[in-house]
């Protein structure tokens, strides 16, 4: 049976990531509660589907109770979407700091040291820090993305080797010719 963890799967989510990232907002004028509020239930989603993709290969196969019939691309695909699941983890943390610096009832968490400034209950301050943790949670989706796609690219040391080193000649590179107008 192969594998629902694919390089496409983990391709799939990497894209995803990726345009959520690119919708984050980056200005304190673009920061918006209830579109945070849905960034925050859409990378919830992702993060659900990522683990349920995860835990389907782990309970649909017995295999997995013996490592030795496990091959090492399953194994690499499962570390990876584990390795992505917990950096969505991270940026939700992020995005629930924005929300709590976003929201008026949670003011005194955005500011705490600052008890008697004019500053906690201005409304761009908190808006400025929210943007903030926007953009750090930007980063931070886009690193994770970028390890998914890394991660799906073949490399050399993680494919199996059935034969030693192969000593075919690579094709010489072809002379360019000039342009000819």
């Amino acid at each position: 049976m192969s594998s629902s963890v694919t390089p496409a799967t983990l391709d799939y989510l990497a894209q995803r990531l990726d345009e959520l990232a690119a919708q984050f907002p980056t200005s304190p004028d673009a920061v918006d509660l209830v579109t945070l509020t849905d960034d925050i239930g859409t990378l919830g989603h992702h993060l659900q589907h990522a683990i349920e993709r995860a835990q389907e290969r782990f309970t649909a196969q017995e295999r997995f109770t013996a490592p030795e019939t496990v091959y090492p691309p399953e194994r690499v695909a499962l570390v990876r979407l584990a390795r992505a699941a917990a950096g969505i983890a991270r940026v939700l943390d992020t995005l629930a700091e924005a929300l709590t610096y976003a929201t008026t009832g949670f003011q005194r968490e955005a500011v705490e040291d600052l008890a008697h400034s004019p500053l906690r209950n201005d409304p761009e301050v908190l808006r400025i820090m929210t943007a903030e943790k926007y953009v750090a949670a930007r980063a931070r989706l886009r690193h994770t993305a970028a390890a998914l796609r890394t991660a799906s690219t073949p490399a050399g040391s993680s494919t199996p080797r059935t034969t030693g080193l192969q000593t075919q000649p690579t094709a010489a590179p072809q002379p360019r010719q000039p342009n000819r107008h």
